[in-house]
């Protein structure tokens, strides 16, 4: 919990720069580089997490191996994170910065469970009426769960949308067991 939010105010710092002078999507896309390298380079990491390993030398193999890759902020900001001892958060901080990014793009992910696939149109008419209801632009995904026998389930962020057959089914049983049926002559 504490590298979360140590990753966080790095992510934050770097988002609030980048609103600052517009580069967004440019960080974000560096940030994208650097993962895939970091993620590509199995002995980077061991390196990286080499704590007998001086922040000066763990500074230059990040500029080789970045080298026209990524802007000098982006570059700047990676040597700050080595500086600060802190090149365990890299990958927590390059994902805390994309869930930022899409705040401030107004953009929320949502996933679909349904009991089959769902057809393009529908799928598509799902998340244009999901952007409706939230008011910000759905980027959905979609999963088969055949535990749903029909209809489907939606998560955006903690809340839940089930209107899947299974849960109309429980709450129809639940409705039924808490029914007086003595009225009508029918004994418990």
């Amino acid at each position: 919990m504490i590298n979360r939010t140590v990753a966080r105010r790095y992510a934050k710092a770097l988002l609030m720069l980048a609103v600052e002078r517009d580069l967004l999507e440019q960080f974000e896309k560096e940030l994208d580089i650097f993962r895939q390298i970091y993620s590509e380079e199995p002995n980077l990491k061991k390196i990286m997490d080499n704590p007998k390993i001086l922040p000066p030398e763990k500074k230059k193999i990040i500029k080789m191996m970045v080298k026209d890759r990524v802007s000098p902020v982006i570059a700047n900001f990676l040597y700050l994170i080595v500086d600060k001892r802190r090149e365990s958060l890299f990958m927590e901080i390059i994902k805390e910065y994309g869930i930022y990014a899409d705040q401030a793009r107004n953009i929320v992910d949502a996933e679909v469970r349904s009991a089959v696939q769902l057809a393009d149109k529908d799928f598509r008419e799902l998340e244009l009426r999901l952007s409706k209801a939230t008011g910000k632009k759905v980027r959905l995904n979609s999963a088969i769960d055949t535990s749903l026998i029909g209809g489907l389930v939606v998560r955006i962020g903690d809340t839940v949308i089930d209107g899947s057959v299974t849960k109309k089914l429980a709450l129809l049983k639940n409705r039924l067991q808490q029914s007086q049926f003595e009225g009508i002559g029918v004994i418990k």
